[in-house]
């Protein structure tokens, strides 16, 4: 597969990721929000891999992709975080879009410490 394809299924799944977002805070009801939450975290690892293996970069993992996987991790536990009320529900997206701006600055100019 090209790697034009991993790029934007890995922007769709990011796409997902927002839209579990929205869901978990508009819905009365948390579980629709993680189910979309879960679908694009699955997307966003196997594509983030995927595009790693096109790059010839998978076997030596620099460190801007190790911070990549960490901050994907935090992704994933930010709306256990809110449920619990260690984070507030007001939030969970702007900290998320953080994340996000951190995570598309290391992906596109692949610093090098």
């Amino acid at each position: 597969m090209p790697i034009y394809v991993y790029h934007i299924a890995h922007i769709l799944g990011l796409a997902c990721l927002f839209l579990g977002f929205g869901a978990m805070q508009s819905a009365g009801e948390i579980k629709p929000g993680m189910k979309w939450h879960g679908i694009a975290l699955v997307i966003m690892l196997i594509t983030g891999f995927g595009m790693l293996a096109k790059l010839g970069i998978f076997a030596s993992m620099p460190v801007w992709v190790i911070i990549k996987i960490a901050m994907w991790l935090l992704l994933g536990v930010l709306p256990t975080l809110a449920k619990r009320k260690i984070l507030p529900f007001s939030l969970l997206i702007p900290v998320a879009l953080a994340i996000t701006a951190v995570n598309a600055w290391l992906g596109y100019l692949k610093p090098v410490w």
